[in-house]
């Protein structure tokens, strides 16, 4: 039966009656709408969104001179730093806008790419056919309308879904014949605004099932850092009062959600020309915008005929940073492989917009030469993580070729244990309620630890025993899902390495009775307590599970923290 595969952010979509041929016919959505940028199509949008007086403007049909929500899914991460500390506080400080649900803008934004999805697939297959078609919809995830009815929802992280692509692009070659079982390779993906990288060893060839090798890691150090670079460098050739007259501001000042129109227009050229083409050796030549234009020839500034050079050297100054945090991310990686001992590491496969920058290329791969990596950047790198998630998709029951993982942070709860002197803080003391003992609280019970490795065929990744002692009368239990990103788990869950990912809440309404024992606290006061066993499984998404002897009851619901 056929059916759609769909993707985002890019997006692509297949329609797969030839299996034959499914992944050749792999279309990428390029017809973003824009107004204001110098190249037409593109294989993502701009994950921006402006509210403006006429109402949403999203991706490249924000004006330049709007102000925007950019970054927004760093919103959503934790720990809050870098960049997306400075973005919030220039949205709050201009006005109100800073304070809308980071939740609410993605919505607003993924409404626009819905719409122009659906305008492609009414294109290729016809306004009535691709609807009466059972659909998959792969997200990728760093996690109403026409498609509901037969909709099929697979998740995918993106550092799988690249590794996916980029595995099967390699199908046909020289590189697939030396892959074999034990081989590996280190993912680097480079964005606009993270670099993002994970070792993964190949546990299968036929069919090909990979294992991540190390826990992934990464770093605000993407392309759009080549462009602060850029500015930065541009102040200081011009001389802040020049600069200021088409920036507005100095560099270290021009804030990161919008910048003037005549600023703009010269980064564009940047991107378009010196930042795209970049490999080494070249020089460019940037005209400036009025009123710098007009500046007669000044060979000290390197201006010409209305236009500033850019020397080969200097590009090479504002590459560094990215390049030096790119480079360390690798050593790191390949450090962490090395010290597992669980794969021969072989390749670096680059991925990503930043990728394919020809500078950025070639210095990873004098990198690999050194280190004994041979790089591969496949044919598509921009659009690697939503080829392979629709890749992932055409599987037909979503099957990962992921066979294991290892877990990024710790994941556990607070509990209340019994007061023990000299291991406890005596602030955390108290005398129980119910039974009258001396306990400490604020202490963590941690059910899955940094690096532990994940099987994508087990039912659950961690357990751990706990009870609760309810009054007559209570129905339900909550309780905080808490996570630490540090490799060595902080004891005490006021430790400010821990943060909360949920509630939990576990409805008992379905536990029999016989589950729950009667007790008697000190002053006559009937009480219950549960013994249960909670179950967390991590995968493309997280899930919990609530256990009395082995036999699951309840549901639990998760409401995760803003």
């Amino acid at each position: 039966m056929s059916k759609l595969t769909v993707s985002e952010l890019g997006v692509a979509f297949c329609e797969t009656s030839d299996v034959k041929c499914v992944e050749e016919r792999i279309q990428v959505v390029q017809d973003w709408p824009g107004a204001h940028t110098m190249i037409g199509t593109k294989e993502k949008v701009p994950s921006e969104v402006a509210y403006t007086v006429d109402g949403i403007k999203w991706g490249s049909l924000i004006p330049p001179h709007a102000q925007r929500h950019m970054w927004t899914k760093l919103e959503l991460d934790r720990p809050k730093l870098g960049e997306f500390m400075r973005i919030r506080k220039e949205l709050t400080v201009t006005n109100r806008e800073g304070d809308r649900d980071p939740v609410d803008v993605i919505a607003d934004f993924l409404s626009k790419i819905k719409e122009q999805l659906i305008k492609n697939l009414d294109y290729h297959y016809g306004v009535n056919l691709w609807r009466n078609l059972p659909v998959s919809l792969v997200v990728t995830f760093l996690p109403s309308g026409q498609m509901r009815p037969r909709t099929r929802i697979i998740t995918i992280t993106e550092p799988e879904a690249a590794a996916i692509y980029t595995v099967k692009s390699l199908q046909g070659t020289v590189q697939e014949n030396d892959l074999q079982v034990n081989d590996g390779f280190i993912l680097c993906d480079l964005g606009g605004g993270t670099a993002d990288l994970i070792s993964y060893r190949i546990a299968s060839v036929e069919p090909t099932f990979v294992e991540e090798a190390t826990v992934g890691s990464g770093e605000q150090c993407g392309g759009s850092f080549v462009d602060r670079s850029f500015l930065s460098w541009l102040e200081e050739r011009l001389g802040t009062p020049d600069f200021v007259k088409i920036a507005g501001y100095p560099a270290a000042e021009i804030r990161r959600t919008f910048i003037t129109s005549k600023l703009g227009k010269m980064l564009q050229e940047f991107t378009a020309t010196a930042k795209s083409g970049f490999s080494g050796d070249e020089d460019y030549y940037l005209p400036l915008p009025a009123p710098l234009s007009a500046i007669e020839d000044d060979e000290e500034r390197g201006i010409c005929d209305g236009e500033i050079c850019v020397q080969s050297s200097e590009m090479i100054k504002i590459f560094e940073e990215p390049l030096k945090k790119t480079l360390r991310l690798l050593k790191e990686q390949l450090q962490q492989a090395e010290k597992s001992g669980t794969a021969k590491m072989k390749y670096v496969f680059m991925v990503g917009g930043f990728a394919e920058s020809p500078y950025m290329y070639h210095q990873v791969k004098l990198f690999g030469e050194k280190v004994g990596l041979q790089v591969i950047r496949p044919t598509y790198a921009w659009s690697a993580v939503v080829r392979g998630a629709v890749a992932n998709g055409l599987e037909g029951n979503g099957r990962t070729p992921i066979k294991n993982r290892k877990c990024r942070r710790n994941y556990g709860t607070h509990c209340n244990s019994y007061f023990q002197p000299g291991k406890h803080r005596v602030a955390d003391s108290f005398f129980c309620p119910f039974t009258g003992q001396k306990k400490a609280r604020n202490q963590m019970s941690w059910i899955i630890h940094t690096g532990q490795t994940l099987s994508t065929s087990e039912d659950y990744h961690g357990r751990t025993r706990l009870h609760h002692n309810l009054w007559p009368g209570d129905r339900e239990i909550s309780l905080s899902l808490l996570a630490a990103d540090c490799v060595r788990a902080p004891t005490r869950s006021t430790d400010q390495e821990v943060y909360s990912l949920a509630e939990l809440v576990i409805d008992l309404s379905s536990v029999p009775r016989s589950a729950f024992q009667v007790k008697v606290n000190e002053d006559g006061q009937i009480y219950r307590r549960l013994e249960y066993d909670l179950e967390i499984s991590v995968q493309s998404s997280i899930e919990f599970s609530f256990s009395i002897k082995g036999v699951r009851y309840a549901s639990i619901k998760a409401l995760y923290a803003s």
